[in-house]
């Protein structure tokens, strides 16, 4: 079964070409222009029931429902990669039912939210991920051009971040097991050539086993030698440090010293299925909001 999984973004506003002029996201410009109205027309005039190509990357997205709650807008959106010839068969005979060709694009349903205060600089973007299946280039890609060129006389754009959570990534962490670390270390040959080398010294666990699980805080505080991991000696101060670390079956690549990855929240279900809207829903308010919260927006502005 696939992972059913969905991801934050902070979505803002600024000035094109300046990163530090955000404007409030529901007053965005002179003319008092909201971008949760401004998401509503890119969803019903540009996606629609026609859908948007994009060429350069080859993925394919159209609108299949949307609803708005408050400052709430909930949209299923189907999108899909084309491009490439191929044949839908049945798993359960092994009979072709489909032929797929270059100009056909197999979509999925993908579940998003766009939650805009009425107050701050911030928007957030919840978006669907299961198993390989997501929208997030399909969609922000074209809504980001339509922007650009919607607002081109007020020079405005919209910009994207992962929303990082420290609280996630810290219980993911308290909670995972180390499966392997890499020690890498930059080193610039002797005769002066152009370009550094990486010594890679790598430590994996045996099957059904772990590496301690304290080297896993204590390599992220730099409290890790190499000595601690490996017999060997003479290796030499690290430049970078990779720590692969697990939990529940879900694995994820950490590098010391550097912002986390996006984070992706699980949704678990007790039959396995997709979670249902009601389920969805639920998952996405609460993370969202909490992240709100520690931003200060007021749940009077974005609730009913």
């Amino acid at each position: 079964m696939p992972s059913f999984q969905f991801c934050l973004y902070e979505v803002s506003v600024r000035q094109f070409q300046k990163k530090d002029t955000r404007r409030p996201v529901a007053e965005f410009n002179s003319r008092r222009h909201d971008l949760f109205n401004s998401l509503q027309d890119f969803m019903n005039d540009k996606l629609g029931a026609k859908g948007v190509s994009l060429q350069k990357t080859e993925h394919y997205i159209r609108l299949q429902k949307i609803e708005d709650k408050s400052r709430v807008l909930w949209s299923t959106v189907e999108s899909g990669k084309f491009g490439n010839t191929g044949i839908v068969v049945a798993t359960d005979t092994g009979d072709n039912e489909f032929t797929i060709r270059a100009t056909h694009a197999p979509a999925y349903p993908l579940r998003q939210c766009f939650i805009v205060p009425r107050s701050g600089e911030s928007a957030i973007w919840a978006t669907e991920v299961i198993g390989q299946s997501t929208a997030i280039t399909s969609l922000w890609t074209p809504f980001s051009d339509w922007f650009k060129e919607e607002y081109d006389s007020d020079r405005l754009v919209v910009d994207k971040e992962p929303l990082q959570s420290t609280n996630a990534w810290n219980e993911f962490i308290d909670e995972s097991e180390l499966q392997e670390i890499s020690f890498l270390v930059h080193v610039r040959d002797s005769d002066g050539a152009v370009g550094v080398r990486t010594q890679e010294y790598k430590a994996k666990s045996g099957r059904g086993m772990h590496l301690a699980k304290d080297w896993i805080r204590r390599a992220l505080s730099r409290e890790l030698p190499p000595s601690t991991v490996f017999s060997v000696a003479g290796i030499p101060d690290p430049d970078e440090v990779h720590l692969n670390i697990e939990r529940d079956g879900k694995s994820r690549t950490i590098v010391v010293g550097r912002v986390f990855p996006r984070f992706m929240y699980q949704i678990e279900t007790p039959d396995g299925l997709r979670p249902d809207d009601e389920t969805f829903r639920r998952e996405v308010l609460s993370e969202a909001g909490a992240s709100l919260d520690l931003m200060g927006v007021s749940r009077g502005d974005w609730q009913a």
